[in-house]
Formats: structure tokens, sequence, C-alpha cells
């Protein structure tokens, strides 16, 4: 047995003796007690677990969760983080998706996923699902993917459209899905059980038309993979009702994601609901980025969905999943307050509950709950570590709480991907952070020099 005790990052066989498990295994629970790692996988969770040929993490005052599961991130935006925080929807969409998104070439997307897979990390998010719409080339998709593969977090692929014209693609455009989803699923993407996975981003019916819809999903369902679309996205979800008009269609399933469900009428939900579908909430975009609508986290519970929990874009707020979870509670706490009629009707939500969404819904909803999600015996060790002695989180008086409450990046120890450690003692091991940032800057420069795009 070897100590964790060093700046010596664990490798192979590992033990996190002594640590607050929160399982999100409801035949487990949550109690002090030890998870044992080997070969990638999580052997065996209990109590006085045998160290026998395991570098042993001391877990005292410390929380052991699975990895946190970011549902829906643009994440080729990374290299221009924050830069619209404050900014409407509108103002959004002008500068992003309209000025600088045509001119992203691959180098710029490469450096892009890998600047907001290693932020991912560092939170604490072990399984990042990219809602790429940057499919500008093949290179462009390459580019992409190969960053998240460089990266070592869980990845998943959720192939779009073109940021180029994006006014014809998300404007209710007539243009199918891009073809060359089929050639990163059959030369790419093809091995379902690898770190990076395939997944589709569709339009859905308030981005496009039912017609194209209909026609784009046909085709994930043809290869195989799980799809999302964005639906209740202001007033395009009562006007276009993206989830009741598939439902309409017999379109929905247990395959489908829906991002947002702002707008999306409660009728809508109970479809969804019965469908077995799932749901994404990006409290803090939804919260801070007029045009949206509010939160649904209340709504959906209220018409049987646990909701999964998401990022959306850093362009607009941090990439934690801290963030996210207050921004649901928030949310829901002043909806109570300024409609009490509508709020005080809707289910409550705990920390744990939010912990739970944080986690296992994410992993149910990307179609990963064999492989991640819970600490569960058998499946791939996608763990974090927080330190509950830190200043803002001490004396830890309901764990589930304070993780929720105060906690932040900095709390993050530890960060296991399948096994692998990819940040310890607080920092990220085994990567160039430098020279990133040297690559993020000059990405960065390079787009801020062209002029904004108007219409």
């Amino acid at each position: 047995m070897t100590s964790a005790k060093t700046t010596e990052v664990p490798q192979g066989r590992i033990l996190i003796r002594g640590a607050h498990l929160l399982t999100q295994d409801d035949a487990l629970g949550d109690f002090i007690g030890d998870v044992l790692i080997d070969d990638g996988k999580i052997v065996e969770v209990g109590s006085s677990l045998d160290a026998t040929g395991a570098t042993v993490i001391d877990g005292t005052d410390r929380a052991v969760l699975p990895g946190f599961v970011d549902t829906h991130r643009h994440t080729w935006q990374g290299a221009i983080r924050q830069v619209g925080t404050g900014w409407d929807f509108p103002k959004y969409r002008q500068h992003i998706q309209v000025t600088w998104g045509p001119q992203f070439n691959p180098e710029d997307v490469y450096i892009g996923n890998l600047v907001g897979a290693l932020g991912a990390l560092d939170a604490g998010i072990t399984t990042l699902r990219d809602e790429s719409h940057i499919q500008n080339s093949p290179d462009h998709t390459d580019s992409a993917i190969g960053a998240l593969r460089d990266s070592g977090i869980r990845g998943v692929f959720a192939f779009g459209w073109p940021s180029i014209d994006s006014n014809k693609w998300m404007l209710r455009g007539e243009a199918t899905h891009p073809e060359d989803i089929r050639r990163v699923r059959s030369e790419v993407l093809a091995d379902d059980d690898a770190l990076v996975t395939l997944q589709a981003m569709l339009r859905g019916p308030e981005l496009s038309t039912l017609e194209v819809t209909t026609q784009d999903l046909a085709m994930a369902r043809e290869l195989g993979i799980r799809s999302s679309m964005h639906v209740g996205n202001g007033p395009w979800g009562p006007q276009f009702r993206g989830i009741g008009s598939l439902g309409d269609a017999g379109l929905l399933g247990e395959d489908l994601l829906f991002i947002h469900c702002c707008t999306s009428d409660d009728e809508e939900l109970k479809m969804l609901a019965d469908s077995g579908g799932h749901a994404s909430v990006s409290a803090a975009v939804e919260a801070v980025l007029p045009g949206l609508g509010a939160p649904a986290t209340g709504r959906l519970l209220a018409n049987g969905i646990r909701p999964s929990l998401s990022i959306d874009t850093e362009a607009s707020v941090a990439g934690d999943m801290f963030n996210v979870m207050r921004a649901a509670l928030s949310a829901q706490n002043v909806g109570i307050s300024i409609d009490p009629a509508t709020y005080d009707t809707l289910p409550a939500f705990t920390p744990a509950d939010l912990l739970a969404m944080a986690t296992i819904e994410g992993a149910r909803a990307s179609g990963l709950d064999h492989k991640t999600g819970s600490i569960t015996p058998g499946k791939d060790a996608d763990l974090i570590v927080l330190r509950l002695d830190d200043a803002n989180l001490l004396p830890a008086n309901d764990v589930a709480a304070s993780i929720v409450g105060a906690g932040h990046p900095g709390n993050v120890d530890t960060v296991l991907v399948a096994g692998q450690v990819r940040k310890y003692q607080g920092r990220l091991v085994g990567y160039d952070l430098g020279g990133i940032r040297r690559r993020a800057e000059a990405s960065r420069d390079r787009l801020f020099a062209f002029d904004l795009v108007e219409g």
C-alpha cells in the first residue's frame, strides 16, 4: 500500500478511504465509506475495504460524488468565454453565431473545445455533451472531436450544423441535417463504448420545420444515435410547439433530449414524460440571457420529468455545475415571490435533488447511465473528490446543501475519468496549460478583429 499524500498522481488501483459518499445509487445511499477503483472501474463500495496493492487517497473531510454530467454545452466557444456576459439572446446570436461563427477555422474550434473541456474537468464535470453547431467543414468537425479526445473527458459529440449562414439554418431553415454526420458515424465515432461517442444535435420543429425534423430524426435513428433539440425558446415555444408537434406526429421517444423547455406548455411536458424522453435545464443562461424564458425545473418535475442540468455557453455564464444548481434553486424561489399562484403549486426540490440532476439524471439523459452517473460497482470510475474543510464549506453541516449552496470549482480536489486522474490536489495534471493559453489568446484576438455583421 502506498500513500497519496504526495504530489505524485495516483495511477492504477486506487482506494479512496473514509469519505462522505454521495453515491446517487438508491441501493447504496449516502454514508462515510470507501471506494475501490481498478482497471478504470468502480470495483467495490463499502467500509474498511482491503487496500492491498492500491494507492490510498485519504477521504477525511472529503466528499466523493459521481462526476457531474453537463448535458448541453456549445463547447467551441470556450476561447471567447464570458465576452457576452450581460447580453440578451439577439445580441448573443449576432456576435457569436452570425459574426464570429463563419470565421472560425479548425484551429479555433480545436482550442475552443479543448479550453472548454479542460474548464469542465477542473470544475468536476467528467461527462460533457458537446452541442456542436460549428460544422463549417469536415475539418472543423474532426478538430472538435480531436480536442475532446485530447482532453481526456468523457465526451458526447452532438453533431449539429454549420455556423455559416446561421440564419438560413436556424430561422425555420429547410435544409436537412448535414450528411457529413454519416462519415463521422462510420469512420470517426463508430464505437459506442469509446470515451468519446456520437449523438445528433437536431434543430427540431422550432428552428427548422416539422418536415425537416422528420427527415433528420429518421436519419439519426437509422444511424443508431440519440438526438437533442432546442425547444421552448422564448416566443418560438408557443408559436411552433416543438415537443407538441413531434408528439402529434408520433415521433417522440426515449432517445430524445429536449433543451430549455422554458416556454413549452404543460401539455407538451406531459407528452414528453409519457414518451420517456429527457430534458436539460440551463438555469444559469436562462436566468441571465433575456429572451429564452424562465428555467422550467419545477414545471418539468410537476409533469413527471426529472431534468438534467447544463451550462449552454461560456460566452454568457460560468462553465461549472455549482453555478447552474444555484441558478435553478434561485429561479424557483424568485418565481414563488413574483408569481405564487403558479410557483406555489410546483414541486419543491432540495440540494440532494439538484445533485441528482447534475449527475445520474444527466447520465440518463445522455444514454450513459449504464456507464456513469453513480458510484456503483461495475460502472466506470468517473468520480470527483471535494474538500469539505475549505474555508467556504467548513464545517459542512449538511454535505449536499454545502456543496450546492457554497461549492465552487476550487473545492474540487481530485477528478477521475474512467479511473484516470485528470485533476489532483486542486490542479489539472498532464496538460501544457501555458501553451493552451497562448493558442486560446491567438484565436480570440483573430476573431475579435472581425467587425460585427448586421442582419
